[in-house]
């Protein structure tokens, strides 16, 4: 496509209007960056450069405003030389929008990056930019004068730029989604901040004691400060499934701490004797290659948790784990006020169907207050006692077990406590199979 009279016009009025200032080959190329591609700005910028010496070496009157200063470097062969020094400084004058950013900063900035990433251990990077309060407003200035068609904003430039740089210093990879590592460069400030992405591994656990939770459960007197009520530990027990799993991950991988993601969570008192699945974020992580292998059998010394199927993940499997709903079976111990009349005891297995549950009040304070409607799937029953039962329950996921069991003073319908017209003193549940991909 040939240009029109017209458009060369409207792009000599551009370059007119831009070189009202000093400005560098890179800012002045970014003015039309949308124009010609396989060009850096900086070599854009030193064609039209030549292009508008040569305009003014032929005769052209420019603009009696133009800034002569911008032809320093350029042996005129019509123009006499006397003309343009007398218009120019006596020193060269610092780029009116970069400040001399591209010249004199953008090479050492980039060592800078590359110090500060050597200890971390990444694959691929992005750099992101902080510009200073006078390259934004310098910017702005020249978007009113000369307009902003076939710009590029000077933040764009500075990214890939610098990016090309970290690219050669550092042998990693430039990379626009979802990268290792984010540098934060804030040119106003002169500091540069590091955003490491978590390193996601997923997995399933055991829990094999009662009375730790699955996540940290920090005081809610203290806020994890250390008080009386939490005898100075600062959460409400004195472990959990995330803390036994995270101590060795977050060693070898000299992480900040850890984000817990689990497929559903058991009750503080219940085992969870079947695996359950689980994502276990380590926040800024420095190393990423570490051995699972090896860290399965670290997690595993411990008494209280165990962990199988362990691998690398990322953020999308988080939010699939918490969507996914499953069958379970428990096994639970209960017992009772009185002794158990036996012909009551049978009637128990009529409660297969469906059951109403309102939220129970033991969960009240932290979830909404609606009725639910789930299935019992198959409920087994064995006398273990006067006033014992080992009962065996195959339940959609959802239902609340221990109301099931209790009847939670009404609220669940039907319920065990009913049906024996016997009140319940205590509960020992645990989790025995999760139904994955079955229920």
């Amino acid at each position: 496509m040939i240009m029109s009279g017209k458009t060369v016009e409207k792009i000599n009025e551009k370059i007119k209007a831009v070189l009202k200032q000093t400005v560098c080959d890179n800012c002045l190329g970014r003015q039309f960056a949308e124009l010609l591609s396989g060009m850096t700005n900086e070599e854009r910028g030193r064609v039209i450069r030549t292009y508008a010496a040569m305009l003014i070496d032929s005769g052209e009157k420019l603009d009696i405003d133009i800034d002569m200063s911008n032809f320093r470097a350029m042996k005129f062969r019509n123009v006499k030389s006397e003309e343009i020094k007398s218009s120019e400084p006596s020193e060269p004058k610092k780029c009116e929008l970069c400040k001399n950013f591209f010249r004199d900063r953008i090479e050492e900035l980039a060592k800078d990056i590359a110090k500060k990433l050597e200890d971390v251990e990444f694959e691929n990077f992005l750099v992101g930019t902080i510009v200073s309060d006078d390259m934004g407003k310098a910017e702005e200035r020249l978007w009113a004068n000369a307009g902003i068609e076939f710009v590029e904003p000077i933040k764009s430039e500075i990214n890939r730029e610098l990016g090309k740089r970290v690219e050669k210093l550092t042998g990693k990879r430039f990379k626009l989604d979802n990268p290792d590592v984010t540098i934060l460069a804030d040119l106003g400030a002169n500091r540069i901040r590091l955003q490491v992405k978590g390193l996601f591994i997923a997995g399933g656990y055991k829990k094999l004691v009662r009375n730790i939770s699955q996540t940290k459960w920090v005081c809610s007197s203290c806020g994890g400060k250390g008080c009386k009520e939490c005898e100075g530990m600062g959460k409400r027990y004195k472990t959990s499934v995330q803390e036994e799993i995270e101590k060795p991950l977050i060693k070898a991988a000299k992480a900040k701490s850890s984000r817990f993601h689990g497929a559903g969570r058991e009750d503080v008192d219940a085992r969870c004797l079947d695996y359950r699945p689980f994502v276990i974020e380590l926040v800024r992580p420095m190393k990423r290659k570490i051995s699972l292998s090896k860290m399965r059998v670290e997690i595993n010394k411990s008494k209280k948790v165990n962990v199988s199927r362990l691998q690398f993940s990322d953020k999308d499997y988080v939010r699939k784990i918490k969507t996914m709903r499953y069958d379970k079976t428990y096994l639970a111990e209960v017992t009772f006020a009185k002794d158990i009349d036996r012909k009551d005891a049978k009637k128990i297995k009529y409660l297969v169907g469906q059951v109403e549950q309102e939220t129970p009040t033991r969960v009240i304070h932290r979830r909404a207050d609606k009725t639910r409607k789930r299935k019992v799937k198959s409920i087994s029953v064995k006398l273990i006692g006067k006033r014992k039962l080992e009962l065996k329950v195959r339940a959609e996921s959802g239902l609340y077990i221990k109301e099931l069991i209790s009847g939670d003073g009404g609220r669940t319908k039907q319920n065990i406590a009913d049906i024996l017209g016997n009140k319940v003193k205590k509960i020992n549940l645990d989790v025995i199979k999760i139904w994955k991909g079955k229920g």
